[in-house]
This record gives structure tokens, sequence and C-alpha cells, in this order.
């Protein structure tokens, strides 16, 4: 009726999750999926089929291959196939099918987003040497002495002692980057039980109380669910419940240890604890754009079939995955972090960045990266960039 046309792959019309392979091709030099081939479609692909499938993580429902701590692997992904993890491609999608609109409709204008900067905190351990029980502060010193780490043993010592600044206190110097831009930072405390991956000094310690009611009272303090709370969902409903009674208000935002997301039981057991905003969208092993998305946006169910009141934060970087996984220097790092920052800004997103206390010692195998925070801060925070 001389409308537009657009063909649909046919995802959208289905009522169950059915394993597909979506194809990588190419339009203009974007990176897209689900191609189509009517030649009186406005676009050569299903812009509508290809955003829903990334954002819905559709992939993760299908059978994947986990990873050593159950998670989804960004190499099974198929933006890490198609070589596009690193673009925030359904917003290039969305641009490209408001192109293609107003081509037909000439005043049709979209809705622009505004860049904002997020910055936020893990807290997995709260100090490396202070507010550890005797036996465990016993047990460290003898593997130092042991393995001859004689820097880290006189450096607790000299902590223990009252001599030295420990090395994970590095709170007052990030609320203090912070403070010339007006910046609210995010807290996500590991308030868990010792064992395993989860060894935060004891949730009862004073030290501890103090600590976090601090934070609290300047900031926001979110819940870190312990990697042990995805096998066991009553850990999860304790640790929430003990940061809750702690800070006495409502906790409602969290970010997943390890960044472990199992689609899709693990939002559906954060929201079933009235957890409405979650922080773990990201790969801990490759910067980018896990659901293709640089803003926040509502977990869909795909096994319910429905949007829920759950906000997903996309996380493109963090300072370990620079670290450890692409073993970056400070140089490197810091135009690795331009590089993702540019990527967010060109599409008005949110930039969620995801550091550790711990990162910013400024010693040991993490010297010179509190100058790549500051600069990160700074380049993050101007508006112009």
């Amino acid at each position: 009726g001389g409308g537009p046309f657009l063909q649909a792959d046919g995802l959208l019309f289905e009522t169950r999750i059915t394993p597909c392979n979506p194809i990588n091709s190419d339009y203009r030099g974007f990176p897209v999926i689900f191609q189509t081939t009517h030649p009186d479609s406005i676009l050569p692909f299903d812009p509508l089929a290809a955003s829903f499938y990334l954002v819905s993580r559709y992939e993760e429902y299908l059978p994947h291959n986990k990873d050593q701590y159950g998670r989804f692997p960004m190499r099974e992904s198929i933006a890490w196939q198609g070589n596009f993890l690193h673009r925030p491609v359904v917003h290039e999608w969305a641009a490209l099918f408001l192109e293609a609109m107003k081509k037909i409709y000439p005043s049709l204008q979209g809705h622009p987003e505004c860049y904002r900067y997020l910055p936020t905190i893990d807290i997995d351990h709260a100090y490396a040497y202070l507010a550890r029980p005797l036996i465990r502060t016993t047990a460290g010193a003898a593997r130092d002495l042991i393995h001859g780490r004689w820097h880290e043993l006189e450096q607790r010592l000299q902590v223990l002692t009252g001599m030295t600044t420990d090395p994970y206190d590095n709170y007052r110097f990030i609320r203090e980057v912070h403070l010339p831009y007006g910046q609210q930072v995010l807290w996500f405390i590991l308030f868990a039980n010792y064992g395993g991956n989860d060894n935060n000094i004891p949730t009862r310690s004073k030290s501890m109380a103090r600590l976090l009611r601090d934070l609290d009272s300047e900031n926001t303090v979110g819940i870190h669910p312990s990697l042990s709370s995805g096998k066991h969902p009553h850990r999860l409903t304790s640790e929430i419940e003990g940061l809750s009674t702690l800070l006495k208000r409502t906790i409602t935002t969290g970010r997943q240890h390890f960044l472990k997301i199992s689609m899709p039981d693990t939002y559906r057991n954060l929201l079933q604890e009235g957890i409405l905003e979650d922080f773990s969208m990201g790969y801990a092993s490759h910067p980018g754009f896990r659901a293709g998305m640089a803003t926040a946006f509502p977990f869909f169910d795909l096994l319910q079939d429905e949007i829920t009141p759950l906000v997903i934060h996309p996380v493109p970087l963090m300072d370990v995955t620079m670290m450890d996984y692409l073993r970056l220097t400070p140089e490197k790092a810091l135009k690795k972090i331009a590089e993702t920052v540019a990527s967010v800004r060109s599409v008005q997103g949110e930039f969620v960045s995801l550091w550790h206390n711990e990162s910013l010692g400024d010693s040991g195998r993490w010297k010179g990266w509190r100058r790549v925070y500051k600069e990160m801060v700074r380049l993050a925070s101007t508006q112009a960039g």
C-alpha cells in the first residue's frame, strides 16, 4: 500500500526458544545479523530481530559450554565471532532504521539520549590485612614467610602496627577523585561468609560496619552477591538481608561476583530479593558490549515472554580485564579506555566503569594504575570528551 516494508526474519513470531545460528554479514560497513533478501525491504536485514536477539541474550538460553566459573563464554557469542563486540551495534541498527524510515517520512524524529558517566567500585576485599580474624592473619604471614615474600610480610606488619595505611584502603582517594565532577560512586560489597572465591573480611566486623555506613552516607552501597549464591539462593537472601539490616534501608542495586550470570535464573533470583538494578552485563575476559547496548534496558525473561522491572546497566570495561586478561600496560590501558568511552559517546550512552578498591593502591602489580583511573574519570566526565 505504499507504506514502508521491512522483511521479517521470523524470530519475533516464535513462541518458543529455537536453536538458531544467525549469519554475520555487512551492510554499508555496519556488521549485521539476520540478513534478508526481499528487494522491497527498506533494509537488507531485520534490525528488530537482530536487536531482540542480542538484548534478550537469546544465545545464552541456547546450549553452550560454560567456563570454569559457570559463565557464558565470550568466544561463543555472535558479537565476538562477528568481530563487533567492541561496537554498540543495537544503537547503530536503530540509526540505520531511522534513516531508512525518514526517506519515507522526512519529518520523523528520533529520541536522542544524553551521555552520562557512572563510576562503580567492587569491594571484594575491604582491607588487605586489617580486620581479619587472627587465624587468617597468622596463616597469611606464614605463607609470606614460607614463599619468601619479604615485601608483603614487611607491609603486613607495618599495617598491623599502624605504621602505614592498608594498601586496599583507597576509599578517600576514590571519593576525592570524583568530587570535582560532583559524581556519585556506586559501591558493591561482597557481604558473604568466608569460603572459596568469597573471602572478604567478616561481615560482622566492626570495621566492615563503619566502612559501609560511611560509604553509604555519601554515595550508595549495593550488594555484590557471592559466587556461591548462584548455586545456593538462600545465601543470596541472607547476604541482602544482612546488608539491609546493617545500612537500615532496602537494597535495590547489585552486581554479580565474577560477573557470573546464568540466564534467566540469576535475574529471577535478584528480582525475588527486591533488586531492581543490576550492573553485571559484561565479559570479564574482554571489553565490549555483551548485549550490543550502551544504555540501560529492562531484563526480558525469554522463558516467561515478559518484560520485568529489573533494569540492566551494561558494563563495557573492567580494570581486571585490562590487567589480567589483556595484560595491558597503564599507557595501553588508557588507550583502550579512550576507545571505549568514545564508543559510548558516539551513541550518547551510559559509560559504566568497573574498578576495585584494591587496584588503586598504586603498588605492586597495580603500580601506576591510579594515574589511569584519574585520567579515565577526567576523560569520561568531560561532556565534550
